[in-house]
């Protein structure tokens, strides 16, 4: 496997279920094996386990612009905690990227995407701003392959 997208969040929190609507459109338009995944970033550490490039998607915490796509190559840097969307657990993505990273066991080559959100409240739908954003992400993937 050289290629993996994995789409994290919760789909029952409003935005945050920007990653795995950006995994869902990608089905079937991507080379690259493409994963839809909540809760547990632990266990994300498994999924990328062997993978030589990785692109994640998540929501992105407010900053003032929902919608907004915030690109990020973590060749050597880790994941800013700024702009988590607030798990509900104390380990999230940065925390598994960071601890990939240690463990020497995060893909040669690890992009993130992550989409500015509005609303995280429960049951909440996706914003607009979101929703139009996720397409347009998925697009761009799709195009490039990937990446």
């Amino acid at each position: 496997m050289t290629d993996l997208i994995i789409g994290f969040g919760n789909p029952d929190r409003g935005d945050d279920a920007a990653g795995p609507m950006v995994a869902r459109l990608l089905a079937g338009r991507t080379a690259a094996r493409v994963l839809e995944r909540h809760g547990d970033a632990l266990a994300l550490l498994d999924e990328w386990q062997g993978a030589e490039a990785l692109v994640l998607v998540d929501a992105a915490a407010p900053m003032g612009e929902p919608g907004r796509i915030h690109h990020l190559d973590l060749t050597e840097a880790d994941l800013p905690r700024e702009l988590s969307s607030g798990s509900t657990h104390a380990f999230g993505l940065p925390e598994a990227v960071a601890l990939s990273r240690g463990l020497r066991s995060l893909p040669a080559r690890t992009v993130v995407y992550a989409i500015e959100g509005a609303c995280f409240d429960v049951g909440a739908a996706v914003t607009p701003a979101v929703a139009d954003a996720v397409a347009r992400l998925a697009d761009t993937l799709a195009a490039a392959d990937g990446w």
